[in-house]
């Protein structure tokens, strides 16, 4: 259990109304701290004991013992400070440990993306499911991950009045930071949520404008538990995860089946490379994805950074940095 005075810090925070991705990532950073703290020193945390060098050991720790990355740990730093300048307000603490600390210098890479024909993969990955409402259910879901490049949160909170289909557009209500958005359609999402809300979520129609129906949440989910398995509105991020998760195994299969009758190496090797790539994929990986092929297909930069609900134009301008994998290919091109 997190101790007390992280218990009270979140508390305050979620006055704050901040998002529960930020409590929880919060709560963490601060229990990884404490737990450290009172595994070497061997005796119960306090924030007053902290000092300067446990935060600096801190630091070296988590990148040297835990080979945690460098965003994963000036996130904590942040975190530390924030809390810090809260204990001293509070009154638990009399000096600012965190004030002189430094973040780790990080050499900013774009975010992994999948290339199309990965994407493409995942998407017909679909059809493999035998259970209809369960491929049609997936098949929205995927249409909102990868055409729309929704956030997981933003896909769970999704309500039938939010989407708009005449309109080929889907409203996020509460997005990052509390900001709503409209986000345009592709074309390409169109039939699968079609699809999705006539033969499976409304297919008597869709409810009254202004009812308690049309609040509920578009994506409904499978009570695996309970006998006959009913349909129930709603899906958790962990569900979504758990559904690509399955999916990607069965989309890096399609791939591995093609690899294995391909005559050219070249072609094997990119084949190849794609299971790797699906491997790793998460719901934010079809959002990177989405931005990377907006940008490559002529979009500018303001209109990607409006699709994905970004408040600055310096955190959608990462995708014009060189990805990881283009700087493979780049070094690849010059073979002697």
């Amino acid at each position: 259990m997190p101790h007390q005075t992280i218990q009270l810090y979140l508390k305050t925070l979620q006055k704050q109304d901040k998002a529960p991705a930020t409590l929880k990532a919060v709560g963490a950073d601060l229990v990884h701290l404490t737990t450290w703290w009172e595994a070497k020193y061997q005796r119960l945390f306090e924030p007053a004991y902290l000092v300067e060098r446990d935060l600096r050991a801190w630091k070296v720790a988590r990148q040297q013992i835990d080979g945690a990355a460098p965003r994963t740990i000036n996130r904590g730093l942040s975190t530390l400070r924030r809390f810090c300048a809260w204990a001293i307000e509070q009154g638990l603490m009399v000096d600012n440990p965190a004030t002189n600390l430094i973040d780790i210098p990080n050499e900013p890479l774009s975010p992994r993306s999948l290339p199309d024909e990965a994407v493409d993969a995942l998407l017909r990955a679909t059809q493999q499911e035998p259970n209809t409402l369960l491929r049609l259910r997936d098949e929205a879901l995927l249409a909102l991950l990868v055409y729309a490049g929704l956030r997981v949160q933003e896909v769970c909170d999704a309500q039938l009045r939010d989407l708009d289909l005449a309109g080929e557009t889907i409203i996020v209500r509460s997005g990052k930071g509390r900001r709503a958005r409209r986000v345009p359609l592709h074309t390409d999402a169109l039939p699968p949520l079609r699809r999705y809300l006539q033969e499976i979520r409304c297919p008597e129609g869709l409810p009254a404008i202004g009812s308690d129906a049309e609040r509920q949440p578009l994506l409904i989910g499978v009570q695996i538990t309970v006998k006959g398995q009913p349909a129930q509105p709603g899906i958790s991020t962990g569900l979504v995860r758990h559904r690509l998760r399955l999916l990607r195994q069965r989309a890096a299969s399609l791939l591995q089946a093609a690899a294995a009758q391909e005559q050219s190496l070249d072609r094997r090797g990119q084949l190849e490379k794609m299971v790797q790539q699906l491997a790793t994929t998460s719901p934010h990986t079809l959002r990177h994805s989405l931005a990377r092929r907006m940008l490559k297909n002529g979009a500018h930069l303001p209109e990607v950074q409006r699709v994905l609900g970004h408040s600055r134009l310096s955190t959608t301008g990462i995708y014009l940095i060189p990805s990881e994998d283009d700087l493979r290919a780049a070094i690849n091109c010059a073979g002697v």
